[in-house]
């Protein structure tokens, strides 16, 4: 634990409670934070006296003078483990700051323990983050693997559901987010895994005995996706693998990603097994794409209102009055931009065949390609 750092939020913290000068020192009776900065890498006689005898000291006007780097006040000797980690400080007429000074104290520790706890729980989650990350590259189960595992108290093999989330925001996500995302999994069931990958991203594995039916699954991920929307402001979107085995995480994975792209724009939760004309398009190279898009709609780039028709034209499954009603223009208007697109792609939106190549133009028509 760095005590200098905690020992300087503490001082921000107490600065909000009370108007009198604080100070800790460390054991070598060295100030290592204070509400008067001045007074901070200063040496405290007195507190070696409180180290010593694990008791409050009281500093009056006459031990300023016999003392070095002492002022009147109270110094209080603060545990943790039954040990005295520091010595807190409390500047004033004895009488007159007593009140505050075994409030000051039990403060103190409090804070040390929580800081301390939080600390432990911060390491814990950064080697399951590492932990994750190996188990998402290896091709199959090692013995130092295996090992590491154990001693974090992991079954890697009982079957999971890998579920992939993403924030949609560019931001970094807060801390808390993820203390609160990693408590609330492990209230769910404890040997559920939850890890931050990358910047807005989660991993949570989930035993596939306790994430149920795909109803129940459903029921749970939106019940996830509203706490973490209401507590962070961002939409929050997901894709959901299979349930495989612990040694097939790397293609869950994948799968799991894959939904997440088809999940990303409505910032929804999609289930590989959903996946369909998207389980083909996905083996299509992005030079393929590229290639079928010039082929088929390039024209129609730079019209963002043809672009926009066509999509709702498909959206209300090829009804001239629901489209029509949905971009708020007349029916005829809508035939106008339908003749427009035949003319302009050479591909008639009434003709079968070249309904499905456009369909299928604007499906690849994603961030998989140069246009957008």
């Amino acid at each position: 634990m760095q005590l200098s750092a905690v020992a300087e939020k503490l001082v921000h913290e107490v600065r909000k409670l009370i108007d009198e000068e604080i100070i800790i020192i460390d054991h070598a009776g060295t100030i290592i934070a204070s509400t008067d900065d001045s007074r901070i890498g200063s040496y405290h006689e007195g507190a070696i006296h409180a180290f010593k005898n694990r008791e409050k000291l009281i500093i009056n006007k006459q031990d300023e003078r016999n003392w070095k780097g002492v002022k009147a006040g109270i110094n209080l000797p603060i545990f943790f483990n039954q040990e005295a980690v520091c010595v807190i400080g409390i500047t004033g007429e004895p009488n007159l700051v007593s009140p505050y000074a075994e409030l000051l104290k039990k403060m103190t520790e409090l804070f040390i323990q929580e800081s301390y706890h939080l600390e432990q729980e911060e390491s814990r989650s950064r080697l399951m983050e590492f932990f994750v990350f190996e188990w998402h590259q290896l091709e199959t189960f090692n013995e130092p693997f295996l090992q590491k595992a154990k001693m974090l108290g992991i079954d890697v093999h009982v079957d999971r559901v890998i579920i992939l989330g993403e924030f949609k925001t560019e931001k970094v996500i807060e801390p808390h987010v993820w203390r609160g995302l990693q408590i609330y999994v492990r209230q769910q069931h404890p040997s559920d895994i939850v890890v931050r990958w990358g910047r807005n991203q989660f991993v949570l594995l989930s035993a596939a005995d306790f994430f149920g039916s795909k109803d129940q699954q459903l029921m749970k991920l939106r019940k996830l996706q509203r706490k973490l929307e209401d507590s962070t402001g961002y939409k929050m979107c997901a894709g959901v693998s299979p349930s495989m085995s612990g040694s097939a995480f790397r293609k869950a994975f994948y799968k799991a990603e894959r939904s997440l792209k088809i999940a990303f724009p409505a910032a929804g939760i999609v289930f590989d097994e959903d996946l369909k004309l998207e389980v083909l398009l996905d083996e299509v190279t992005r030079e393929t794409r590229q290639e079928y898009v010039t082929r088929t709609i390039e024209d129609l780039l730079p019209n963002e209102e043809l672009l926009k028709t066509l999509s709702m034209y498909f959206a209300c499954d090829l009804s001239m009055k629901d489209t029509s009603a949905a971009l708020h223009i007349h029916i005829n208007t809508l035939h106008y931009r339908l003749k427009r697109i035949e003319d302009m792609t050479e591909l008639n939106p009434r003709n079968l065949a070249d309904l499905v190549t456009l369909y299928l133009a604007l499906k690849v028509l994603d961030k998989h390609t140069n246009y957008l």
